[in-house]
């Protein structure tokens, strides 16, 4: 896949599914968390700390889905729409996508604090060069 556009499309798709991936993980989790007779029902339906331990962890997973990659969507659809897609900005998108499924795994699974923060911090950079570089090459600096 040679295009620029399509692999901009398909880090794209990557992260539509990643997402998509999680909200089907919690529901499978919070199905079975809801069938535990030991868990208090009422206080699941308010309380985010009644929800075991993996489900806390896959929800919060989910939210994170919704906050960083909401600039890359953004990002993407402007490349898009100002017709600057180029190969740099969709290596970019693809290694940030790899970046927020190692996070995620990563959040899912042990859960270590400084190792999910390194992904996430490597997103989140690949994520400012992504914007440095289409706002240079949009306002003509470059």
């Amino acid at each position: 896949m040679e295009d620029p556009k399509q692999l901009l499309f398909c880090a794209v798709v990557g992260q539509v599914a990643l997402t998509i991936i999680l909200y089907l993980l919690l529901v499978r989790s919070r199905f079975a968390a809801a069938n535990d007779p030991t868990l208090d029902r009422k206080r699941l339906a308010y309380d985010q700390a009644a929800w075991p331990t993996r489900s806390r962890l896959i929800s919060n997973s989910v939210t994170s889905q919704f906050e960083l990659p909401v600039l890359f969507y953004v990002g993407v659809l402007f490349a898009f729409q100002l017709e600057r897609v180029d190969k740099t900005l969709a290596i970019l998108a693809i290694i940030f996508v790899i970046l927020r499924v190692i996070h995620a795994l990563i959040h899912t699974t042990n859960n270590i604090v400084l190792h999910r923060f390194g992904a996430f911090l490597l997103g989140f950079i690949t994520l400012i060069v992504f914007w440095c570089i289409l706002a240079v090459r949009m306002l003509g600096l470059a």
